[in-house]
């Protein structure tokens, strides 16, 4: 594409010939991102914060307001949608979300399954069109709008299903029809689990078939259509798996028992046999539980898949008090999905988990014992100061303390306040009154996932924090961060300097990207394309940019369109890109691309030797011709 770009004529400019760059993107991804029929109002902006951002996002307000017009949600759905997509909103243009939405509900899919599925909207366009349509195509299908858990799996493995299922021949029309006729289960039911396991249809027909047959004989047919991976096992296995279970003293079998190794079962039967009751699966030596049944004891507690409980299973590194402390916390009311998100307060002891949340339940203001679990991840003694200094504090109305006073001032869920004080255990160390007056501070000029996301800032005295934001707020207006208060005196300095040059340029409502098109002669379409093509340059300083651009149009003669070619440019350092531009020059070389000095020093080298040895042959040629 760059050898193309290159030999077109200078009249051609490669960025406005829209269908040439389209077709340079796999997947069209940018047609999709940034429509061509109204580029005046492509997107929305993009927060502009070279400092404190890794990454620019989009603006979360105007996303989220957009959400909630068109899915009529609240803002909890908004801000759930928004969080799970918001890796998505690196790479992607904020219209994705939307423009997803709207060809979901455009095919009659439901608003509860993009609530319920909200990663759904961070599929390509394209991508989820193609998918769309693919499942219209599965055959014996009365209604599509059944298939939408479908979505959740990739592009190629619809295909490869759909591509199965229309060579294949089978009483029902499919796959998901047979199994719902031959276990009596729902089709929506079948197609739920159909989904999380659809490499089953890897499995050839016959195969399916047989083990199908095999297991109703053995298990029952709700237990099956849940554990649809045991029909990806060879058939004679399954078969002696079964057998051996039958004529065993087990009370009742189950699929995940074909999947348990032979030692387990092996001891299984050695404490029926000898102790007269069912078998726990637990080594009587070592006293670790077998991994598959912790993974499908875990599944069945909380609810979840078999790669999440395996995600919990190797977060907690195989602990052998996984399986009682979700049975306790659940005895107490914690939700699963607490638990769940607090995977590494399952990996202490029993004893010790019984004693935290002991403690816990002893909190004089507790509003729920979910809201203070995240807790839990601190040592014993550390959770029994903690809560002895919160009982002792007088903080506000009754049935209040830190977390819930903070909670209620931010707006943000007590669980999630939680999380981070146990992260950050000084917040409860922190003198009341400097806690009281430097929150209010902070909710006055700064945005509160922001402050939670920083708590450092509250270990400052409230008057450090008041001068260095009055100090702020002259330069930068509105955008504070916590960074400024803790931050060395310098660092500070440094970058309110840097913010006034770069109002100077920019002016006072003027993005990067406008400036970038006023600057290169672009239209905002060409500029976002650009962007997207290298979106870290949105987070380099705007004055670092206009000096390599004065650079490479004033001093070195090149064009806006080579600039847009390689904006990699941009982020590289002015003295490296000056330092091997003079030596280029010095033997007799002007790259036709930029490319070349974006490159690592040993491939830059390299291009170096290799031209110089052509030169050398070029001259030998001459001489001798």
């Amino acid at each position: 594409m760059l050898k193309l770009l290159q030999l077109l004529p200078k009249t051609c400019s490669p960025f406005t010939t829209r269908a040439l760059y389209a077709g340079a993107v796999d997947g069209g991804l940018l047609r999709h991102a940034f429509r061509t029929d109204d580029a005046n109002k492509d997107d929305l902006p993009l927060l502009d914060d070279s400092i404190s951002a890794a990454t620019a996002l989009w603006k979360k307000e105007e996303l989220l307001s957009r959400l909630k017009n068109l899915l009529n949600c609240t803002h909890e759905q908004s801000e759930k949608l928004y969080k799970a997509n918001r890796k998505a909103l690196r790479v992607f243009a904020a219209r994705l979300l939307t423009d997803n939405i709207e060809l979901l509900r455009a095919n009659g899919i439901d608003d509860k399954f993009i609530y319920e599925n909200p990663r759904v909207l961070s599929t390509p366009t394209d991508d989820l069109a193609k998918k769309l349509k693919l499942l219209r195509e599965l055959p014996a299908v009365e209604d599509c709008k059944m298939l939408t858990p479908f979505l959740k799996a990739s592009l190629k493995a619809v295909e490869r299903m759909v591509a199965v299922a229309k060579q294949e021949t089978i009483p029902g029309g499919n796959r998901i029809n047979y199994l719902s006729e031959r276990t009596g289960t729902e089709v929506p039911v079948v197609i739920k689990f159909f989904a999380t396991n659809i490499r089953v249809y890897r499995i050839a027909l016959d195969k399916f078939i047989a083990n199908l047959d095999i297991c109703l004989a053995h298990l029952e047919p709700a237990h099956v259509v849940r554990h649809l991976s045991v029909l990806a096992y060879a058939t004679s296995s399954i078969r002696e798996r079964l057998q051996a279970l039958k004529n065993s003293p087990l009370e009742t079998i189950k699929p995940w028992m074909v999947r348990v190794p032979d030692i387990a079962l092996g001891k299984s039967f050695e404490a029926v046999i000898e102790k007269g009751r069912q078998p726990v699966f637990k080594d009587s030596v070592t006293g670790t539980w077998f991994e598959t049944y912790v993974l499908k004891r875990m599944e069945s507690l909380l609810g979840c898949t078999e790669e999440t409980s395996r995600a919990i299973y190797d977060k907690c590194k195989g602990s052998v008090h996984l399986v009682d402390n979700i049975e306790f916390l659940l005895e107490k009311g914690v939700v699963a999905e607490v638990i769940i998100q607090h995977a590494p307060m399952l990996t202490a002891k029993r004893e010790d988990l019984h004693q935290k949340v002991a403690t816990l339940e002893t909190l004089q203001c507790l509003r729920n014992l979910n809201d203070v679990v995240p807790l839990c991840v601190l040592k014993a003694y550390q959770l029994k100061k903690i809560v002895n200094n919160l009982n002792n504090e007088q903080l506000g109305p009754v049935n209040t303390n830190r977390i819930y006073y903070f909670a209620d001032s931010t707006g943000f869920k007590p669980g999630e306040v939680t999380e981070q004080f146990a992260r950050r255990t000084f917040m409860f160390r922190i003198p009341k009154d400097s806690f009281l007056a430097n929150l209010k501070l902070f909710l006055e000029h700064m945005n509160r996932e922001d402050i939670l996301a920083d708590l450092w800032a509250f270990k400052y005295s409230p008057g450090i924090v008041a001068e260095r934001i009055a100090r702020a707020k002259e330069v930068r207006g509105k955008k504070l961060m916590p960074w400024m208060v803790r931050c060395p005196d310098v660092v500070l300095e440094k970058s309110l300097q840097l913010t006034k040059e770069s109002g100077a340029l920019l002016g006072e409502n003027e993005t990067i990207v406008e400036y970038f098109c006023k600057r290169l002669g672009f239209d905002r379409e060409v500029a976002n394309s650009i962007f997207i093509k290298a979106p870290s340059v949105r987070n380099v300083r705007i004055t670092k940019v206009k000096k390599v651009i004065d650079y490479l149009l004033d001093e070195l003669d090149y064009t806006p369109n080579d600039i847009g070619l390689n904006p990699r440019i941009l982020m590289h350092s002015l003295q490296t890109t000056k330092k091997r531009m003079a030596q280029l020059k010095e033997i007799g070389c002007r790259p036709k691309s930029l490319i070349i000095v974006c490159k690592s020093q040993r491939q830059y080298d390299l291009f170096v030797k290799e031209w110089i040895d052509a030169k050398e042959r070029k001259t030998k040629v001459q001489q001798y011709g």
